[in-house]
């Protein structure tokens, strides 16, 4: 029965994240364009789009990003092809992966905990069910970003531990756990943070375990520093860190006093109701009306935590849950833009176990008017998620995706044969427009390389392929010779005749394609 259960919680999992893949976001995200096309750039020539030979470090935008989850997409790109369903398809899986992992972890964790299988089962299956169906982890399970990779190997660590440190027969495991952190740190940003703060705890909490499987510890701390020396060492060159300096509240023009109430503060705000359960209509990786976590999750939530002090469990497993919860919004805080629901990403599933502990505990004790309440409550805000997920989203946010520029570029290929030269702006909704034209038209990475490929991924920086430029349009300088093409923002153009205009899925006019 917990099988078929389970299968069917892997079924719907899968629905949710593989139903209108190809449109719902509505076009590839910035990053997920550059993701792609490197991954493209990798499979047909060894190089990414500097030129760079298989690089660990993907200098993408000047950001350089970890590259392994690069390196995942390929496979898909191999099988289906430079399109959103190929970039996309690496994400669902891990995410369909971190669900299964949740249901594991969650058996592992309470195993010894003395109450009926049933209840063991079902806040195991409740975990992976609230995780599956979760807007946050649906939201980014449908990005092809390793914002997913970098949580699936951390719940495959945790879990990993937790099994190694259960039986001697299983302590081999300890070794599998040391690999999968130590390639977390190269998985996505946070987790140069996130991830230290977690083994750590995990040893402060269970060093006695450890010590009764000295020869799996040794064998995984060699292991793991053999693996973890180069990975340190790319990650502490000074390119390597150009994002968190970007981004940190510690820079060097402001006093040292100051960037650390920013800290507090960018931590506390993680836990503010309104930023997890509630949601305006344009919300940075929110469904429209919805918060990250349902609202009927909170009392939940509260009852599982509720039940978790209280419960006959071993003292070291519920500190490292409750730590863990505590830990998730540290890479966050310590940068701008907080709340951040993808640098805090690694509160889940933890707000989902807790949610099922809860859960079970509620329908024990409840009659069962208030279970089939519960369940119509339930039912209606899933009902209501799809409506505002797969429906309004699109329309509300297409801006946010560039979904015009994606629109135009096969318009002015159809054309290019018509004129000498296509400028594409770079700025506003044509941010970073060579990007999309690299990946939307395909184009031969080895091609572009011998053409001199990227040299700046800059900020309005210019870019020329082939007879593509990709710069900001200055109307009233720019050649009005009848041999060149312009695609830029309507504001681009105050006295030209009307040309060609591409609107947003809310009809607000974004792209104006214009011939000189």
């Amino acid at each position: 029965m917990k099988r078929i259960a389970l299968f069917l919680i892997i079924f719907l999992a899968f629905i949710f994240r593989l139903y209108r893949i190809n449109d719902v976001p509505p076009a590839l995200s910035l990053d997920e364009v550059s993701i792609g096309y490197n991954a493209y750039s990798i499979l047909k020539t060894g190089a990414d789009e500097y030129g760079a030979k298989f690089p660990i470090l993907l200098r993408a935008y000047d950001d350089w990003r970890p590259a392994f989850y690069v390196y995942l997409v390929i496979p898909s790109i191999k099988l289906f092809g430079l399109t959103p369903f190929g970039v996309r398809l690496p994400s669902v899986l891990l995410g369909v992966i971190t669900i299964l992992l949740t249901y594991l972890l969650v058996l592992e964790l309470f195993w010894k905990l003395e109450i009926g299988n049933w209840e063991l089962g079902a806040i195991a299956l409740l975990s992976a069910l609230l995780l599956a169906v979760s807007p946050w982890h649906i939201y980014l399970s449908r990005l092809s970003h390793e914002v997913n990779l970098g949580l699936t190997l951390v719940v495959f660590g945790v879990y990993s531990f937790f099994r190694a440190i259960g039986s001697r027969k299983t302590s081999w495991w300890l070794t599998v756990s040391a690999i999968v952190f130590v390639l977390s740190l190269n998985s996505y940003q946070s987790q140069k943070v996130i991830t230290p703060v977690l083994v750590t705890l995990l040893g402060v909490l269970f060093w006695r375990q450890l010590l009764l499987i000295k020869k799996e510890l040794l064998i995984s701390f060699i292991l793991g520093l053999i693996i973890a020396i180069p990975i340190i060492y790319i990650n502490a060159q000074p390119q390597a860190l150009t994002r968190l300096r970007a981004t940190s509240t510690f820079s060097a023009s402001q006093k040292k006093t100051e960037s650390v109430k920013i800290s507090l503060l960018n931590y506390g705000s993680h836990f503010r109701p309104q930023w997890l359960f509630a949601g305006g209509e344009r919300e940075n990786h929110k469904v429209p009306g919805l918060g990250l976590l349902y609202l009927w999750e909170a009392p939940l939530i509260v009852l599982g935590i509720v039940w978790l002090l209280r419960a006959a469990l071993d003292v070291r497993i519920k500190s490292f849950i409750f730590l863990w919860l505590l830990s998730a919004p540290l890479p966050a805080a310590i940068t701008t833009q907080a709340p951040h629901a993808m640098r805090s990403f690694t509160f889940l599933p933890v707000w989902q176990i807790l949610g099922a502990i809860g859960f079970v505990m509620l329908w024990k004790n409840s009659s069962k008017l208030v279970r089939i309440t519960s369940g119509l409550i339930i039912i209606v805000s899933l009902a209501y998620f799809g409506k505002q997920y797969y429906t309004v989203f699109p329309t509300t946010q297409s801006d946010s995706f560039q979904y015009a520029l994606t629109k135009a570029i096969p318009l002015v290929l159809a054309k290019k044969e018509q004129y000498e030269s296509i400028v594409f702006s770079n700025t506003n909704n044509l941010y970073q427009s060579y990007m999309f034209f690299l990946f939307y038209s395909r184009y031969d990475p080895g091609l572009y390389q011998q053409e001199g490929g990227t040299y700046s991924g800059g900020f309005a920086e210019p870019h020329t392929i082939g007879k593509f430029e990709f710069r900001p349009i200055i109307w009233e300088k720019e050649k009005k010779d009848g041999q060149t093409l312009y695609i830029g923002n309507i504001a681009d153009f105050p006295n030209a005749a009307s040309g060609e205009v591409l609107f947003y899925l809310d009809e607000t006019p974004a792209v104006a394609i214009v011939g000189s």
